[in-house]
């Protein structure tokens, strides 16, 4: 029976990961953020998704799709003092993003944003 040792296991230098632990270090997850701002995590991932920032706290989405949040912003949310303001051109991209990928978008809201668009170009009054 043949031995694998961890040297020969990982393909991932120690450094690598040292890296990669230091970056999670100095970001904190959904759930520790919903948590230090006494909101509940859909709350956060709600206003990230619609307005591409939550409180001015843009996150960086790992690969595996989880969202890290900057920890130095979001314990200054925490303290009362604003996070910065959010690069306009990231927003921008954030939502471009999401408005290429039409299946990306869940039918019932596809259904509601074409009647509007429908009841917008007729000039239908919403009752």
């Amino acid at each position: 029976m043949m031995q694998v040792t961890p040297q020969a296991a990982s393909k991932t230098s120690r450094s690598d990961w040292q890296k990669t632990a230091e970056f999670v270090a100095r970001n904190y997850s959904t759930e520790k953020v919903a948590n230090l701002l006494l909101v509940k995590e859909q709350t956060i991932r709600a206003g990230y998704c619609r307005d591409g920032h939550y409180q001015n706290l843009i996150p960086v989405k790992t690969p595996n799709r989880r969202l890290l949040w900057p920890a130095a912003e979001v314990d200054a949310l925490v303290v009362g003092r604003p996070a910065k303001t959010p690069d306009a051109t990231d927003i921008d991209k954030h939502l471009a993003r999401k408005a290429a990928d039409a299946s990306k978008v869940p039918a019932h809201i596809r259904a509601k944003a074409e009647a509007k668009a429908k009841r917008l170009t007729s000039g239908e009054v919403a009752k």
